[in-house]
């Protein structure tokens, strides 16, 4: 390399110096009517905020209110089916009640009937009572009870402790 080329090389790049900014100096009158003109803008901010939340209010209750519309009307809407339905609940108590009735009826003449089937089963029982004689009874004795067999316990490592429990 050539001197030349060194000497680029080697320079050092130098920033030019920023100049300080000097501070806009307000009169007392100026800043005045910039605070005037904030509190005045905070309060255009407040109150379109308020606008606009009260209108996301109003959407959510109208979604709300659409939304309990279409539940109602589907909770409330009839089906053919559950007419039918209904009707045959219905008729089926009706048969009930008639089986209920006619059960009534003819209750008193098997009542008659299992009064009589109750004594003739008695009278039976009672003969068989007469001619049992019991045999007596064979005990056998049973064997003394084994004692139970104590199983050595398994020792495991415990790695925290560093030993066999």
């Amino acid at each position: 390399m050539t001197e030349s080329d060194t000497e680029i090389f080697d320079k050092p790049k130098t920033e030019p110096e920023k100049k300080p900014r000097k501070k806009r100096e307000l009169t007392p009158e100026q800043k005045e009517v910039l605070k005037e003109r904030l509190k005045k803008g905070r309060a255009t901010a407040l109150a379109n905020r308020q606008k606009k939340a009260l209108v996301k209010k109003i959407d959510k209750q109208e979604e709300e209110k659409a939304r309990d519309e279409k539940i109602a009307k589907h909770v409330l809407k009839k089906n053919h089916v559950d007419d039918n339905l209904a009707q045959l609940k219905d008729e089926l108590k009706e048969l009930k009640a008639e089986m209920a009735a006619m059960r009534k009826a003819k209750e008193p003449e098997k009542v008659e009937e299992m009064k009589l089937q109750i004594e003739e089963k008695k009278n039976e029982i009672q003969e068989v009572k007469v001619d049992f004689e019991p045999e007596p009874e064979i005990v056998k004795e049973k064997p003394p009870p084994t004692p139970p067999i104590q199983i050595p316990k398994r020792k495991v490592f415990n790695t925290k402790l560093g030993r066999f429990i």
